[in-house]
């Protein structure tokens, strides 16, 4: 079985621990962040290394990485981290999941995690350090930028999708479209139209009706 670190300790290291353990041929041996933020010595009954030190006791040649950060400064973050990785050696793994349904020829690029029914049509292409989470659907021949992240979303043929790009839950992204680099669409958006870069799609809210709760007959 394959070791692996994984850098982070929040929320999305959580799922990463979880997948990565439950459905994978991994076997998690420690968490490691920046020695400045460390404020524990151990998560998940492992030990939490500096991420400096780590070379002293986890070898470039015996542990593979992830990077588990989220979607802060629009990926940004995790970006910058997953090349630090790969210029100090450090092989990053993927992860596909056995429920999601993805072609024969899918290449899962380094850093990039699919989740549980996800489903990836034939042809499609999803560049390094991108996640997509459950449910999403990415339709065939589309194109994925790299260091991504799309949730629950569903994205029509042959889309193109710019770098660094986030995709709120359950948006929706026409077929045949140009999103631009760095693109926020927010949850339940509905984008029809091409972008430019930095563009930023809220989705619609549901307003509260004025009629409260108590007074309405459910059947």
């Amino acid at each position: 079985m394959k070791k692996l670190i994984i850098f982070g300790v929040k929320k999305f290291a959580d799922m990463g621990h979880y997948l990565f353990s439950e459905d994978s041929d991994y076997s998690v041996e420690t968490f490691c962040v920046d020695g400045a933020y460390i404020d524990k010595t151990s998560y998940k009954g492992l030990p939490v290394i500096p991420f400096e030190e780590l070379e002293k006791d986890f070898s470039q040649a015996e542990y593979d990485m992830f990077v588990a950060i989220g979607i802060e400064k629009v990926n940004g973050l995790r970006a910058q981290k997953a090349e630090e990785i790969k210029n100090r050696g450090y092989r990053l793994a993927s992860f596909v999941s056995s429920k999601a349904t993805v072609s024969k020829n899918f290449v899962a690029h380094p850093n990039t995690m699919i989740m549980d029914h996800v489903n990836v049509h034939p042809f499609v292409e999803i560049g390094w350090d991108t996640i997509v989470w459950s449910n999403s659907r990415i339709a065939l021949k589309s194109q994925i930028g790299a260091h991504c992240w799309i949730t629950s979303a569903i994205l029509g043929e042959s889309l193109k999708l710019g770098d660094y790009s986030f995709i709120g839950l359950n948006a929706t992204v026409a077929p045949f479209l140009s999103i631009g680099k760095r693109n926020i669409i927010g949850a339940g958006a509905l984008i029809l139209k091409d972008s430019e870069d930095n563009a930023v799609f809220k989705g619609c809210e549901s307003k509260p009706s004025r009629v409260p709760s108590s007074r309405v007959r459910l059947h």
